[in-house]
């Protein structure tokens, strides 16, 4: 397996990617501000990647998570982990955790020292289990009024 930066030959595959993303998380997805997304990305040097896991015999994306350094209002830098999906016939064979530690030490390289992700409260259990393996702790809990 092989992890990089997406290119926008990507596209396609991590659009679909996404779009699967949103229907196992019960969300819209709304395809055509996710591709101008994407393009933005491209256009400028941001503090967010899109980093991608390629199967080593097609060549073909297998799995993708989003990446981004923030701020804090007291100005401290933290990464932030978002969308991390495999393929549903890959799972389970270790790719979502090679992609993580792939971000994290993104970020160590980048000379960020906590790193921070959100799981939905009814996130799959292996989810869970991963982020927790990977010495992940839950420190917050976010609650959302829909109106």
């Amino acid at each position: 397996m092989l992890i990089r930066e997406f290119s926008e030959r990507d596209t396609e595959e991590i659009t679909l990617l996404m779009k699967n993303l949103c229907i196992l998380n019960g969300q819209e997805f709304d395809e055509e501000r996710w591709r101008n997304s994407i393009i933005e990305h491209m256009k400028k040097d941001s503090n967010s990647e899109v980093f991608v896991a390629l199967d080593d015999e097609k060549k073909t994306i297998i799995g993708m998570a989003n990446c981004s350094i923030r701020t804090s209002d007291k100005g401290y830098r933290f990464g932030l982990i978002s969308n991390l999906i495999v393929k549903e016939e890959k799972r389970r064979l270790g790719i979502g955790e090679e992609i993580v530690r792939y971000i994290v030490d993104f970020f160590k390289r980048n000379h960020i020292h906590s790193i921070r992700l959100a799981l939905k409260q009814d996130a799959e259990n292996a989810a869970k289990i991963l982020f927790t393996k990977l010495g992940f702790q839950e420190t917050l809990r976010i609650y959302e009024l829909k109106i």
